[in-house]
């Protein structure tokens, strides 16, 4: 469960997620032990994750995002097989047309062929539809949890974010 500070804790590594614990202990008027120990239970327990983004279209890479339907197995069992795959970065179970949705990183065009066809390989998978982005305007998707899910804060920095956080209701 997270509380105030947890999430004070989040909204200042969203801002800049290379900040130093003295630096936002400070600002919460708490010990630098308190946001070490506070960081790593949020991180063992899968709340938040420090990462580094970048615009893979940028980088000349092929960013894509699928939409499967699943047949004679369970979405779940698909979705762990998907999530072997070493260009699939995001796996979802979905609610609508399609059980799964995935997002990819591809070298170019040739290496898009062939993760469609190791992912149409796997067993379950009945249909696969592709949507190949042409321009990526902002891809932080943790910032929708704001306000909705209890987090405070505006959303002044929200473009610079590298803090990934899934706050329990």
């Amino acid at each position: 469960m997270t509380d105030d500070i947890d999430r004070a804790i989040i909204e200042a590594l969203h801002r800049d997620g290379r900040r130093a614990y003295t630096s936002i202990a400070a600002e919460l008027e708490v010990s630098e032990a308190t946001i070490r120990s506070r960081v790593s239970r949020l991180q063992e327990s899968e709340i938040l994750r420090i990462v580094a983004l970048c615009n893979p279209l940028t980088m000349g890479h092929q960013s894509l995002r699928l939409m499967i339907a699943v047949r004679d197995h369970t979405p779940r069992s698909v979705a762990t097989a998907l999530m072997q795959i070493p260009a699939i970065n995001h796996v979802s179970l979905t609610a609508g047309a399609r059980d799964l949705y995935l997002e990819a990183t591809c070298r170019d065009l040739s290496h898009v062929r062939l993760l469609l066809e190791e992912v149409r390989r796997v067993p379950g998978v009945a249909t696969a539809d592709l949507y190949l982005l042409t321009e990526l305007y902002k891809d932080y998707s943790w910032v929708g949890l704001r306000g909705g899910s209890g987090q405070s804060g505006s959303a002044e920095g929200a473009d610079a974010g590298s803090v990934s956080a899934r706050i329990p209701g």
